[in-house]
């Protein structure tokens, strides 16, 4: 019989990061950048990953990193660019949608390209700021 010790949550996170940025260049750099480091985290990452994890940043990650001028990235932050999310640009503005908590990499390419940075739960809140119990309220029949 193997008993566990830990924790965990079946509960998501549904979040959103919007980045807003000054260009249109900005914001696909940005996500250019995302694209490139997902195909790094999967390459990367195995399905044995969580049973033995290896805290060590391999040299060719961090070879990529220095090549893409991503000195702040951690071993941790590219690994999660392996885990579900998705990506999104319209114009000058870079979305994405991740159940996880940890979005510190994602955060990373995006301050580092120049974004001003939004980020909400869609368990609360939609995108045009209003929360969820406002939203039920209209459709009820109430009014602001």
């Amino acid at each position: 019989m193997r008993i566990w010790n830990g924790y965990g949550s079946e509960h998501s996170m549904d979040l959103v990061l919007i980045g807003r940025f000054q260009t249109v260049t900005g914001a696909k750099a940005a996500e250019e950048r995302m694209e490139a480091l997902q195909a790094l985290a999967e390459a990367a990452w195995s399905d044995d990953h969580w049973r033995t994890p290896d805290e060590r940043m391999p040299s060719e990650l961090g070879e990529s990193l220095r090549e893409m001028k991503l000195y702040d990235m951690g071993r941790y932050d590219v690994d999660n660019f392996a885990l579900d999310h998705s990506v999104t640009r319209t114009a000058e503005t870079v979305r994405i949608w991740t159940d996880e908590s940890d979005v510190q990499g994602f955060l990373k390419v995006l301050l580092h390209y120049g974004a001003k940075v939004e980020i909400f739960s869609r368990h609360e809140w939609d995108e045009e700021a209003i929360t969820q119990s406002d939203a039920s309220n209209r459709s009820d029949g109430g009014s602001d």
